[in-house]
């Protein structure tokens, strides 16, 4: 591709004198148009990786060949082939994204270990879209990515060998969740109470004793609960709110109801008659009788969780809170089903080193 001029910087923090700045865009010109790269560092660092990045545009690399249309036509594959849900879909597109940026412009035989660990270093340390520092967590989910790519373009043929496999999956650095206890639990749910009773408490509700994952509580029909049981069959996509199957088969479960969650569900018909929801195909339905966003439940709950408090605490949490309480009394692969699971990993999470149910358990046993 032609070149036109030795390409240009754009100081990002515009604040800074040039000698503090750290965040940059390089532009390229074209005959083709335009194209620009993030970059951290210093000015003299800048200049060096605009030089490099004019060489890297200028190269006459068939697009065809580019890891930036690979990583594309995998991601439109695996849209097309129906078998992934949009959530993963949408994730498939951004990772395609943050990885052509650095890239995308780079034959995907030339592709090497070191190529990788450059790229996924310069993403977590602000090349990215946001200019932000990503933690490794955030880039443990770009790493398993980019592995499942080179893997296939190693199939295909493309590399002789899958360079990610000298590059090591970063550790994570966030800390893990904590289950709240069911003492916790309880006396959330006695606070919920204090609350008027609409769709999203119903949902929370869900969640809490049932363990529903919270596209699955907005889904939940009011037809398929009945009989102090649950029939878990759909999930609300996060992507456009619109409801379909479960993210695998193993979604599709029947749970049983505690008490309390049964006494609730026909609290909340009775309200659903008195404001003439009576009809709304979905229980934990919004005001006008349509379905419940998840979205619009995860912000409704970070709003009135402090006056809950419950500051802090995700929606995730009382999912795991449940599974956590769930896992002392089933067994691993009753805890898969009632779960939803498709295979017995997730499990390692839930089930704790808990010497004192340990303890109980060998008591029951033996008597």
């Amino acid at each position: 591709m032609k070149v036109i001029g030795n390409g240009t910087i754009e100081q990002l923090e515009k604040e800074k004198p040039r000698g503090k700045c750290r965040k940059w865009r390089l532009w390229v010109t074209t005959e083709d148009g335009r194209r620009s790269r993030r970059f951290t560092g210093t000015y003299s660092e800048a200049r060096e990786e605009l030089a490099r990045f004019v060489k890297e545009v200028s190269g006459a690399v068939p697009r065809s060949e580019t890891f930036g249309a690979y990583a594309a036509a995998w991601a439109d594959f695996r849209r097309d082939s129906g078998r992934y849900d949009p959530n993963t879909v949408a994730k498939d597109y951004r990772h395609v994204r943050a990885l052509s940026r650095l890239l995308g412009d780079m034959r995907v035989s030339d592709i090497t270990p070191e190529t990788c660990r450059d790229a996924l270093t310069r993403i977590k340390q602000g090349d990215n879209a946001s200019g932000k520092v990503l933690s490794n967590t955030t880039m443990e989910g770009l790493y398993i990515w980019l592995n499942l790519i080179m893997r296939q373009a190693e199939e295909d043929g493309k590399v002789a060998r899958n360079p990610m496999r000298g590059v090591k999956l970063p550790k994570r650095d966030t800390d893990e969740r904590e289950a709240l206890s069911p003492e916790e639990v309880v006396l959330l749910l006695n606070r919920l109470d204090e609350l008027p009773l609409d769709g999203r408490v119903m949902a929370l509700y869900l969640i809490a004793c049932l363990g529903l994952r919270r596209g699955e509580a907005c889904a939940l029909m009011d037809e398929d609960v009945r009989d102090g049981y649950a029939v878990v069959r759909y999930a609300v996509k996060e992507t456009d709110g619109s409801i379909g199957r479960p993210k695998s088969e193993a979604g599709i479960r029947t749970l049983p109801m505690p008490r309390r969650l049964a006494g609730k569900v026909e609290e909340w018909r009775l309200v659903r008659w008195e404001h003439g929801l009576a009809d709304a195909p979905t229980l934990a339905c919004d005001t006008i009788g349509g379905t419940l966003r998840p979205q619009n439940l995860w912000r409704w709950w970070r709003k009135v969780s402090p006056d809950l408090g419950c500051e802090g605490i995700v929606l995730h949490q009382l999912r795991h809170s449940n599974l956590s309480m769930m896992a002392r009394f089933l067994s691993p692969f009753d805890l898969q089903r009632y779960a939803g699971w498709s295979s017995l990993a997730p499990a390692k999470v839930y089930i704790h080193d808990d010497l004192q149910s340990v303890t109980e358990g060998v008591r029951r046993a033996w008597g």
